[in-house]
């Protein structure tokens, strides 16, 4: 027991400082605000913890369709949570306490209030592992707990956890990484590293891939900065590292290739703005930065010249200043974000080796003198002055300010006394200013720069229960349209704002999903393929069917939720619920989850036919990519209009629209406008001339936002088709300035395809959906080819009928469908994620592979 008190000391000062680091945030819990983001804190991290909890207490890992219209979420979702470490053994630990009745629910009110309590578990085990990382490199235990400290007690931790909780994980994973390659420097002991590399690759491929790229930088400096004694050769060592490192992503196969697999399989525009190597305005990171502020006595041992003869004094702190210089190119930026839009994640990574710098240097206190101190001093002094010479934004009197201009003199009038007097209670009061300094910093970056500038302060139960987010008026409608259905799938439109995930908030199945990997089929499907106006443009989520009738019916839309007074209700749908606020519409034209079909067109036929041509063939037959031969496409079941266009507060040349009034547009006055009760489609391309501007587009009256050709968020999807309910003129509205307007082309519809489809009996019974199973039967009585299923198609999917394996199609440009026999077929499907069952005997022979090569080494040590 005795030798387990330095440990468990250690545990407790982690724990204690810790906690201290999150008093701001502790005291928002205590008056029922929480630390998550307002945005993807609410809308992706607390909905996908409620989603996976649920789905993995109830022994399911691998599919729900309760996210979006059905998704792999092992896969899809391994971005997030799904193979968080962290989060699986939250899981484990909630799970228990909720069997023993501790906890009650698991809401995401829940999450919510547990953010706070795992952020300062996280952050205790991130100072714990870094202070031992520090102490294996001969840093004394209380300078390395103060490295560990500037690391862990950081700004951008509080930011990471804050709105994007899981990128908080990379700062556990990439000490260990470190250890594992000191351990190979060192000792020649692969086993830290192989399980450090495995443990990276499993957690977040994402993260994997930033911090196995800092770790091999911080490679590249080790092999040319020795550390030890008798370390092998570099080639010994980087043959070691290539080894390790092979079995250790060996070992992550069954959740890396899956992961990665969803990651090529999604969907997001190219980057293209320019991005520059250097950033042409400075972040003060001496200050205020959002990312990372440097303290005084880190800038003033990167002038101390004299320490560099230290090996890993002069490691540190020249990655330190090749982080520095990092940090202000957005390339740099760029190459960590997979060269996509620059994102400033990274710099962790500088508070690191910032930390090494620093308790190194504690250790080597004793070597100051007044004269080494002055110079080193006038330089930091002067660094401190350029950037507040380089920042236009610097106040002076700032409380950020304030405090690094404090922190400059206290600390430089410690170590000026210690270089005078040498007396170790000023050294022990410099580390303590160092220390109080990290808890004051990170409690006000938490008060300024996340709870006021970052909204933070707003998230609280009263705004989660409250009718932004999850709306008791609207839970009591959910209730009524949940009674009333008894057998077969249903799905709801209805989203809160513009949370994507609210379906999962409120527990139901609906057509909206918010993630920054989806599956492209149905990204296709409504960018490119049916171009379905969401309402909004934005990458990374999909939502609603564009109030267009005939989607609704075949994805099982049977309820939409609608404000009073929205005119914007699909054909078909009849109100018959309502509360004081919204209104409950019923479609009459649901179809089957399960339809067979003769008709077989290929998608290449419509390659240059409208959206609702391909509506059409979808509707009357199944569509598929396989390039065989093809039945002729069905009749067309709208009509093309012709209409006379009229600018209105514009002008209308050649394609061009300059709207000169605050509004205006154009009046597409057609010849022979549709009885009413019809729809009518205005298809059109529409792009800004302008450079930096978002719009409001407005067509009678639907509106929708359309992102500015700046933004990162942009589609570059510039072809639209609108639903908008029958009339005599159509009036295109955009607020004042210049647009591209062409391809435009109207179109009524008659629905008679959809009414003749919805007379069809439904020839499935015993249909069961469990997660990733699904079992049905199906008489196919008129000995039709397909079955066509509204299930999302991916790689993964495996069906048989009556026992025997057949394949699964892509069908309808992002469903599935599958062969048909004559008669009766007994329909069983399941899922699994891409390359599973491989990935898994990769991982279980390299496992293997690793326990073998680390007791080979150690065996060869011995004998050595």
């Amino acid at each position: 027991m005795q030798k387990f008190r330095p440990v468990i000391f250690l545990i407790f000062v982690s724990l204690l400082l810790s906690t201290i680091g999150h008093i701001v945030f502790l005291k928002q819990w205590s008056n029922e605000h929480f630390m998550v983001g307002i945005n993807d804190g609410l809308s992706q991290m607390m909905p996908f913890k409620h989603l996976l909890y649920q789905q993995y207490t109830q022994g399911e890992f691998f599919y729900s369709f309760d996210f979006g219209l059905g998704a792999g979420t092992f896969s899809e979702l391994s971005y997030y949570f799904s193979t968080s470490i962290v989060f699986l053994v939250t899981v484990i630990i909630v799970s228990m306490l909720q069997t023993l009745h501790i906890i009650q629910t698991t809401d995401v009110l829940f999450w919510a209030n547990a953010a706070v309590f795992i952020s300062v578990i996280r952050l205790a085990a991130i100072l714990f592992i870094t202070t031992r990382l520090f102490m294996y490199m001969n840093i004394s235990k209380s300078a390395a707990l103060l490295g560990a400290s500037l690391y862990g007690i950081s700004g951008m931790y509080f930011r990471h956890v804050t709105y994007w909780e899981f990128f908080a994980d990379a700062f556990l994973w990439l000490p260990i990484l470190l250890l594992g390659v000191e351990k190979i420097f060192r000792e020649q002991k692969p086993g830290w590293f192989i399980t450090a590399v495995a443990i990276s690759m499993i957690d977040n491929f994402y993260f994997a891939y930033i911090n196995l790229l800092l770790t091999a930088i911080y490679i590249m400096f080790r092999l040319f900065i020795p550390l030890a004694v008798n370390e092998q050769s570099k080639m010994k060592s980087m043959i070691s590292f290539l080894v390790a490192g092979s079995i250790g992503a060996g070992i992550s196969a069954v959740s890396f290739i899956p992961a990665v697999y969803a990651y090529l399989n999604n969907h997001r525009p190219d980057f293209k703005q320019e991005i520059l190597w250097v950033d042409e305005t400075i972040d003060n990171i001496l200050f205020n930065s959002s990312i990372i502020v440097l303290p005084a006595f880190f800038v003033l041992v990167l002038f101390s010249w004299f320490l560099y003869r230290d090996k890993t004094f002069r490691l540190f702190a020249l990655l330190g200043i090749v982080a520095v210089i990092m940090h202000n190119s957005p390339m740099i930026g760029s190459a960590f974000n997979g060269f996509s839009a620059p994102q400033y994640r990274w710099e962790y990574f500088l508070s690191l080796v910032m930390g090494g710098a620093v308790a190194v240097a504690i250790d080597h206190l004793h070597k100051f003198t007044w004269r080494s101190f002055f110079i080193p001093a006038l330089l930091a002094i002067f660094s401190f002055w350029f950037y507040t010479w380089k920042d236009e934004y610097f106040e002076i009197d700032s409380q950020f300010s304030t405090l690094s201009i404090n922190a400059l003199v206290i600390t430089f009038t410690l170590l000026f006394l210690y270089t005078l007097f040498n007396k170790g209670f000023i050294k022990w009061t410099l580390m303590a200013s160092i220390l109080i300094w990290t808890l004051l910093f990170a409690n006000l970056y938490q008060t300024e720069k996340i709870l006021e500038e970052g909204d933070i302060s707003q998230v609280s139960k009263e705004l989660m229960t409250g009718v932004d987010y999850n709306d008791p008026e609207i839970i009591e409608l959910l209730d009524y349209i949940h009674e009333q259905e008894n057998n077969g799938p249903y799905r709801i439109d209805w989203m809160e704002g513009v949370r994507n995930n609210t379906p999962i908030v409120q527990d139901f199945q609906g057509f909206s999903a918010y993630s920054s990997i989806l599956n492209k089929n149905l990204l296709y499907f409504y960018l490119y393929d049916l171009e379905i106006d969401m309402g909004r443009e934005s990458v990374s989520r999909y939502a609603t069917l564009g109030n267009r009738a005939n989607l609704y019916s075949m994805l099982q839309g049977k309820y939409i939720i609608r404000s009073r007074g929205d005119s914007n209700i699909p054909y078909g749908f009849d109100e018959i619920h309502a509360s004081s606020k919204y209104i409950i519409y019923e479609n009459n034209y649901v179809l089957p989850f399960a339809r067979s079909t003769a008709n077989v067109y290929e998608e290449q036929q419509l390659a240059t036919a409208s959206p609702l041509m391909r509506e059409q063939a979808m509707l009357t037959g199944v569509v598929l990519d396989r390039g065989e031969v093809a039945d002729p496409l069905p009749e067309p079941d709208e009509n093309i209009l012709n209409f006379d266009p009229v600018p209105i507060g514009a002008t209308f040349n050649d394609g061009v629209l300059n709207v000169v009034e605050r509004t205006g547009g154009l009046n597409l006055n057609l010849e022979n406008p549709p009885k009413s009760g019809g729809d009518l489609f205005v298809s059109f391309h529409l792009v800004t001339k302008a450079e930096d501007q978002g719009f409001l587009l407005e067509v009678n009256d639907y509106q929708t936002t359309r992102k500015s050709n700046q933004s990162i968020y942009k589609t570059f999807v510039d072809d639209l088709t609108i639903r908008i309910p029958a009339e005599d003129s159509i009036k295109i509205r955009l607020p004042k300035g210049e647009y591209e307007l062409t391809e435009i082309q109207v179109y009524a519809a008659s629905y008679q395809a959809l009414r003749k489809q919805a007379a069809q009996p439904d020839l499935s019974s015993n249909l069961s959906i469990d997660g990733s199973r699904i079992r049905l039967d199906y008489e196919n009585a008129t000995n039709d080819d397909y079955l066509k299923l509204s299930i999302p198609y991916e790689r993964g999917w495996q069906a048989t009928i009556n026992g025997q394996q057949v394949e699964v199609l892509k069908a309808d440009f992002a469903f599935m469908a599958i062969p048909l026999e004559v008669g009766n077929n007994n329909i069983s499907l399941s899922y699994r994620p891409p390359f599973f069952k491989p990935a898994s005997a990769v991982s279980i022979i390299s496992l293997l592979l690793g326990v073998v090569f680390v007791f080979h080494k150690r065996k060869k040590m011995k004998n050595y």
